[in-house]
């Protein structure tokens, strides 16, 4: 008698591509859902997962990704969507079905357009299914792998918790089973993925090497899932204010543990609200300082957001002090999520912000204690904003010297701003942008505010130039002691002087040409051309003033004409101005020996070098100022 042939293990594939494959993540969504099914799923037995190895590839390497899974035979095929992976994850998903029809295809993430669009499936025939964002990714790889159809490798979708798929017709179908807000309290987050799920991830980390061994490799590090918040732009938990979910402290500091085996560049701390559960996350902070200094690991540690309310800020204040006694974070600056600055302009976005000064009372000694630059993350264009109000944004950020990132405003589909009856009613208008927006980008796409009721198109320009001179003055220090005097004598402060600078010095009429193509074609970035270099909007005249030499002459004959600023500032000024001939060479002058060097990578005449200064906060207030020394070894203060 014949024994009968042993089951094929079936395969599930998850792909989650990554913006940059010079900036790798190891494959936290493809750890998650393994452990959880081994944990609790009933045919553990039955499924074998591919190695995720695809997750080095950005959206340039599109034909690679296919080689390396072309003899995955797949059963199960899922994507993660959001805006730098969006075009590239379809376009595989559509290989893997025309390669592989019965495959279930799904697709997750926040990046996502089913509940606004009816035809989503007509529009992705390759999809056989949806996950929302705000949902457990884990439990829907439980359900579907435990619900799959050997005989007909189909999947009974009324089986499957919050899943949306196609009726006969294509349409959007929704499940009626749903997870409640009580059941989201008691979900089981008692795992460690990446200590489960360890020797794998090495793998991929071996892997990452030896394809792309100038890469870094990144991390996430949830210790919190949801946010109580409903910020009307914000994606977080699909946008809705959700149970915050904790997960145990034994279950981070083993999450912490298995990180230190990758030897990682950066860690991100992917919680909406660190120090909303006070002592804990003071202690999941002290675990990693502890972890970083008794491995001697140089990894930097990044912060999704603050907890949002006044009576953490103790907690907050200690999470800091601990972040920088042990040079914790990657980049050198204590971080301020404001958004926007304006009381109205929150009400429309639903914000919820620890007021500034409260804030700053806070963050100012700690900074000024460790001579720390303050940074501050603005979002451009929410509605209700107009350019008074945007310059009196810069007036008051400056009084205290802020860095500020100003991020597009991408409107995205999992968020309340969405939403149609919300459009109409500020006016939002967007553009779709598929090649990035600040820089290239592949395989991407976004959709971008550009005007509301409350500004236009040509507006937003302005707000967009007029940050690159916010960026000049206040971080960059360009001609500082000229510029502090004329704030004095004058009595203006840096919104005043950058709208004065756009509106009556600069003839932005020249940018218009490049701006219309921005607006109107998908596929080139907000970028503009400075002397034969593509610099993003926000940096513009950082770019002009360091290539264009008549141009910067003539900026400061300006300023000096019409605030009478006295010639001896002038020349004390010019003589420690960095120019793209200056950059990173020394030079004399008089007694004194000036040098333009900066400490970066440096590329001669490269003007992406300085910029990458001033993102990263070197020498911040004094980026674009050279340091002088009498007789070459003596320190001028300038």
């Amino acid at each position: 008698m014949s024994l009968p042939s042993p089951k094929r293990k079936k395969t599930v594939v998850v792909c989650n591509f990554p913006r940059f494959s010079g900036e790798i993540w190891l494959p936290f969504l493809w750890a998650q859902a393994k452990t959880f099914y081994e944990k609790y799923g009933l045919r553990d037995d039955e499924w074998t997962w591919y190695p995720c190895y695809a997750d080095v590839y950005s959206g340039e390497y599109a034909e690679q990704i296919k080689e390396l899974l072309k003899n995955s035979n797949p059963d199960v095929f899922a994507i993660s969507l959001y805006v730098w992976n969006y075009t590239l994850a379809h376009e595989i998903a559509a290989w893997v079905k025309e390669r592989w029809p019965k495959c279930v295809v799904i697709s997750g993430g926040p990046h996502q357009y089913f509940k606004h669009d009816l035809r989503w499936f007509k529009e992705h025939p390759h999809l056989d299914a949806s996950l929302p964002g705000d949902c457990y990714g884990e439990q829907c790889f439980m359900e579907v792998l435990d619900n799959y159809d050997d005989a007909t490798c189909t999947v009974d979708w009324r089986k499957v918790t919050d899943i949306y798929y196609p009726s006969k017709s294509r349409m959007v179908l929704s499940n009626t089973k749903s997870m409640s807000r009580a059941e989201r309290k008691v979900y089981p987050f008692t795992w460690s993925a990446l200590k489960v799920q360890a020797d794998h991830l090495l793998k991929f980390a071996e892997f990452q090497r030896e394809h792309f061994p100038n890469s870094m490799l990144l991390s996430v590090l949830e210790t919190t899932r949801g946010c109580p918040y409903g910020c009307t732009y914000c994606d977080w938990g699909g946008g809705v204010s959700t149970t915050v979910l904790q997960k145990t402290l034994d279950n981070v500091k083993q999450d912490i543990d298995a990180l230190m085996l990758f030897n990682l560049t950066y860690i991100y701390l992917a919680d909406a609200n660190f120090g909303i559960f006070g002592e804990r996350d003071v202690d999941i902070m002290r675990y990693i300082a502890y972890k970083k200094i008794k491995t001697k690991q140089w990894f930097g540690v990044g912060f999704g957001g603050y907890a949002k309310t006044e009576n953490k800020l103790s907690y907050i204040r200690e999470i800091l002090k601990i972040d920088i006694e042990n040079n914790i974070s990657m980049t050198k600056e204590l971080k301020l999520s404001m958004q926007t600055l304006d009381d109205q302009v929150l009400d429309n976005i639903d914000r919820k912000n620890i007021p500034l000064n409260k804030q700053l009372e806070i963050y100012q000694p700690l900074a000024k204690n460790t001579k720390l630059p303050l940074y501050v993350e603005m979002i451009m264009g929410l509605p209700g904003i107009n350019l008074d109000k945007y310059y009196h944004e810069l007036d008051v950020l400056g009084l205290d010297h802020l860095s500020v990132q100003w991020f597009e405003w991408i409107l995205l589909p999992e968020t309340p701003a969405y939403a149609q009856t919300y459009r109409q009613k500020y006016g939002i208008k967007t553009i779709i942008k598929n090649k990035g927006w600040a820089v290239w980008e592949e395989g991407s796409e976004r959709e971008v505010v550009v005007a509301c009721d409350s500004f236009t198109d040509r507006d937003y320009m302005q707000m967009i130039l007029s940050n690159s001179l916010y960026h000049l003055f206040v971080l960059g220090g360009y001609y500082k002691q000229s510029i502090n005097w004329v704030k004095v004598t004058h009595s203006i402060e840096y919104g005043q002087l950058a709208r004065d600078i756009y509106e009556n010095f600069f003839d932005y009429n020249e940018a218009c040409p490049e701006w219309q193509r921005i607006i109107t074609d998908p596929n080139v970035p907000c970028t503009f051309d400075v002397c034969g270099a593509e610099v993003y909007g926000a940096y513009y005249f950082v770019a002009r003033v360091f290539l264009d030499p008549i141009f910067a002459d003539n900026l400061i004959k300006y300023l000096k004409s019409k605030y009478n600023i006295p010639q001896d500032l002038v020349d004390a000024d010019a003589v420690l101005n960095i120019t793209a001939d200056r950059y990173g060479r020394t030079e004399w002058h008089g007694l004194h020996r000036v040098s333009y060097k900066k400490d970066i990578s440096f590329q001669e005449n490269n003007v992406h070098s300085m910029i990458g200064a001033l993102r990263t906060y070197i020498d911040a207030g004094d980026t674009m100022r050279g340091k002088k020394k009498l007789f070459g070894f003596i320190n001028v203060d300038v």
